[in-house]
């Protein structure tokens, strides 16, 4: 689905009403590998369990009560899941397994009630000395999975057609410069199938007249994998994101980089290339300004040095070929402390870890590169030895505008709050509900968006698992 944010004439001025919150009942965690909310299919909401023994699938009715559960079987024995994909009416379960040495990969596809309709063999890799670390994207309309896996400098890639459940293409490439672990690389997959990795190249300061990205592209009736560069102009990257606009054809990213401290992002760029002409590419750089730094720092700045420890929570594509990059301050200290010796030899070093998670900022950007406008919302989010996870915030999409959703405090009761952000960059903020007899610690980052008004977002507490379901 695609979001107009720009030409937008005409709002409607938003009416505030209660927010409708039903939560399931709790479900234990402990013994729990994963779970994904799968979504919500045929008027049910769906939840995949990965257990140690056993696979399930817990379905909740619309006033998200236990409905059934289900436990399903994938084939062969000790299955690794890879991954959940879900369609509008159906979902399959991507794993691997091992069969007398050899490694294979399976697709298993579901119904909304959980029955088993086909099965089908991706790829067998053959007798494997050790496991392969398998990793999986899917597009944008969830119709295409591309699953791989590095061996060394050789990336083994198949693209798998959800829809149709056939193996589309599949194919083994050796990249002889990279160096797995030091070099980073993104892989993204399009609605027709076809395979856009980038892998970033001296991205370093000493070496910044030779930093680069390079793309390798391949797909559907293309019997070898091409290559070309895209130079950053003597930049450094310090963040950067890729996306694929299959509505407009175009491959894209959004990035913020910077020229002399390496510690600071000291603006932002934006590519763009049509995806029939791939030399064909936009690059656009633009500094940060002193008044959208000084917004940022949150007083009045002397020197412009750029911003510290920020990066990119999204990107969002607008119908008419521009973006919006969503960035997001944050940053986790380490600290130790020692207890006092028991005896003269057992001195216990403890380490506690603080996850800030504090403003964001949208910028968004014209199809040419242009600069439309840049906003600062303000948010203060902290937390110990979580991980972060029910800290940053969700982004809630619909036709007219966006709406960011986070957690104000990390605490057992707390509020939950959002930004209203139109096409013009105008944005208002509100309390959605309050946390407070719920027992619910909602994990934004987590959460999935089933329709235009509801959302359902996972939370965890003391080892207990709901699932809550947010009307807007």
């Amino acid at each position: 689905m695609r979001y107009l944010l720009f030409f937008c004439t005409l709002f409607v001025a938003l009416q505030l009403t209660a927010q409708r919150v039903v939560v399931s009942d709790e479900l234990p965690l402990r013994n729990d590998i994963s779970y994904d909310v799968i979504g919500e299919l045929k008027g049910r909401i769906l939840l995949f369990r990965n257990r140690p023994d056993k696979f399930e699938i817990q379905a909740f009715d619309e006033n998200m009560r236990n409905s059934w559960s289900k436990e399903i079987e994938l084939e062969k024995r000790q299955p690794m899941v890879i991954g959940v994909n879900t369609l509008r009416d159906s979902f399959t379960i991507f794993y691997h397994h091992r069969d007398k040495g050899n490694t294979i990969i399976r697709a298993d596809h579901f119904d909304p009630s959980a029955n088993k309709r086909q099965t089908a063999v991706l790829k067998d890799y053959g007798f494997t000395f050790f496991t392969p670390n398998f990793h999986w994207e899917h597009s944008e309309d969830r119709s295409k999975v591309l699953i791989y896996h590095i061996d060394r400098s050789t990336f083994n890639v198949l693209v798998f057609d959800n829809a149709s459940f056939k193996l589309l293409w599949e194919k083994s490439f050796q990249v002889d410069d990279y160096t797995e672990g030091v070099e980073q690389f993104h892989m993204l997959v399009s609605n027709e199938g076809n395979m856009y990795m980038t892998i970033e190249k001296d991205n370093v300061a000493s070496r910044r007249d030779k930093h680069r990205f390079d793309l390798l592209t391949c797909g559907v009736g293309v019997t070898s994998v091409n290559t070309l560069s895209i130079f950053m102009q003597e930049r450094v990257t310090y963040d950067v994101k890729f996306v694929i606009d299959n509505l407009n054809q175009r491959f894209c990213a959004g990035g913020f980089y910077f020229e002399r401290n390496i510690e600071r992002a000291e603006g932002y760029f934006h590519l763009s290339i049509p995806m029939n002409e791939l030399t064909n590419q936009h690059l656009r750089f633009h500094p940060f300004d002193d008044g959208f730094v000084s917004d940022l720092e949150g007083k009045e700045i002397k020197q412009n040095r750029g911003l510290l420890e920020v990066g990119i929570h999204n990107i969002i594509l607008r119908k008419d070929g521009g973006m919006l990059i969503f960035g997001e301050e944050n940053r986790n200290t380490t600290r130790f402390s020692s207890t006092v010796p028991r005896m003269g030899f057992d001195n216990v070093s403890r380490s506690t870890i603080d996850y800030y998670y504090n403003d964001i900022f949208a910028i968004s950007i014209h199809p040419d590169g242009e600069e439309h406008w840049k906003k600062v919302l303000y948010k203060k989010q902290y937390s110990q030895d979580d991980d972060g996870a029910y800290s940053s915030f969700f982004l809630f999409k619909t036709p007219s505008n966006l709406r960011l959703i986070f957690n104000d405090e990390i605490k057992f009761e707390n509020t939950v709050s959002e930004y209203l952000v139109k096409g013009t960059g105008d944005n208002e903020r509100h309390s959605l509900l309050s946390t407070e007899l719920l027992k619910l610690r909602l994990r934004f980052r987590d959460a999935i968006q089933i329709s235009g008004d509801k959302m359902v977002v996972p939370s965890e507490r003391r080892g207990q698992l709901r699932v809550a379901k947010i009307i807007l």
